[in-house]
């Protein structure tokens, strides 16, 4: 499964002479994803954020400087919106390639939202935290209905009777000659739990985030709700990435890649820069595409009936020695003989690229079958063919992520209709 919580490498800001206010160009400034601002002043207290949180590269946005000390913001792929302690506010919005933000995570992320009846453009109506926010509370409500997760928690505390094991050490430094209560370690069964806590700050800081009123009272009543059975206490992400589900709490599975969307670095929050926080929020497209290629492919086998779709598969590298490297395509499609009968490589960007065509190429070889780069819409070279090695072919095809459409419903037919039409010309062959 793609993670959407990584960064492109980006450089780090260089210094600069900030000014005392920040002057933003628009307001919001507004920006696509490959995208600049023109130059802008900038109050000392933004510049110092800025270089601090690009300061080693992981950063999804580049900062730069001109010789008068004005700032320039450039984006790459991620999509999402910053907030610096000014209050001045950045949104990232994707590129024609797509018809609706929010339909474009509702599909990746799997998740039903039609019941809240929330514009589905990425506007200053509907930002990029309430398109965030609305599968987070669609996924939230879910789980909780279904029941929060219990497991068994190792507990510290003082009782008036012996429960668990004795804490030796801890007993003996008790105060007085003659405790009457005792140090004890025991495992509790509970829904006080590490997933449980980190769903609850996920939850309390979209409830900070989000702009729509509605929207923010169904969050802070949900809070309300887990703050019944679950403790407010600080949760690594660390501690968070090591949770591993199981069959018992397999419905916490789109909640918590959300959760770690939200809880992870790409969600900065500075609590000392002012009056107001410095927030900021991103979801890298190349992952999100990713994921809808794998399930757009998977519902086109499903209804041709003959294939299979394995998301994310190992195969062996055709590389023996040191220099071998694992190699994990995005959508590998397998016929009834469980052979492959297509290789597929996700790309969220405009053209081919000699690197792109390298690793395609390595995997078409190490499978010996046929490969097609998959595009976003609107890609202009859809449907070209090469030839590898006199034998298998290479295709640059792309899904139609961007279709005149009213309805999620629409959306959801016009994208499978793209990837089974490229699915039907692989049974074809």
């Amino acid at each position: 499964m793609a993670d959407l919580t990584q960064f492109g490498q980006l450089g780090p800001a260089v210094d600069s002479e900030a000014s005392d206010g920040t002057v933003p160009p628009s307001d919001p400034i507004e920006l696509q994803e490959h995208d600049s601002t023109d130059p802008f002043e900038i109050s000392s207290e933004d510049a110092e954020f800025l270089d601090r949180v690009t300061a080693d590269g992981s950063a999804p946005f580049e900062v730069t400087y001109t010789s008068d000390g004005r700032v320039r913001i450039h984006t790459g792929s991620n999509v999402g919106v910053l907030t610096l302690p000014s209050g001045t506010q950045v949104e990232v919005t994707p590129k024609a390639s797509v018809t609706s933000l929010l339909w474009t995570l509702q599909y990746a992320f799997d998740t039903p939202v039609d019941s809240m009846g929330y514009k589905t453009k990425f506007s200053t109506d509907s930002s990029f935290f309430d398109a965030i926010g609305v599968l987070f509370w669609n996924e939230l409500t879910t789980v909780l209905d279904q029941g929060l997760h219990r497991d068994y928690v190792r507990t510290q505390a003082v009782e008036d009777h012996v429960r668990g094991q004795i804490d030796v050490q801890r007993q003996l430094q008790r105060p007085g000659p003659q405790p009457t209560d005792f140090a004890v370690e025991y495992d509790e069964f509970t829904t006080d739990t590490i997933l449980n806590r980190a769903v609850l700050s996920a939850t309390r800081a979209l409830v900070r985030l989000v702009r729509d009123p509605t929207l923010a009272g169904r969050l802070r009543h949900e809070e309300q709700r887990l703050r019944q059975f679950t403790s407010v206490r600080p949760v690594s992400l660390e501690a968070v990435n090591r949770i591993e589900l199981s069959r018992l709490n397999e419905h916490y599975e789109m909640l918590l890649d959300l959760t770690r969307t939200v809880l992870s670095r790409e969600f900065f929050e500075d609590i000392t820069a002012g009056e107001n926080r410095a927030l900021a929020l991103f979801v890298d497209m190349n992952n999100v595409y990713e994921r809808i290629v794998e399930r757009a492919c998977r519902a086109a086998a499903s209804e041709l009936g003959e294939l299979d779709v394995e998301g994310q598969g190992s195969i062996p590298t055709v590389v023996e020695g040191p220099h071998a490297r694992s190699m994990r395509p995005d959508v590998i499609v397998r016929g009834p003989d469980e052979q492959a009968v297509a290789v597929l490589d996700a790309k969220w960007k405009p053209g081919v690229s000699a690197s792109d065509v390298y690793q395609l190429t390595s995997y078409i070889f190490a499978l010996e079958t046929d490969g097609a780069l998959v595009y976003h819409g609107g890609y202009e070279h859809d449907g070209e063919e090469s030839v590898v090695d006199s034998e298998y072919s290479l295709r640059s095809v792309a899904l139609n992520t961007n279709p005149s459409v009213d309805s999620y419903g629409d959306y959801v037919d016009a994208l499978e209709r793209s990837a089974r039409g490229y699915l039907s010309s692989v049974i074809r062959e």
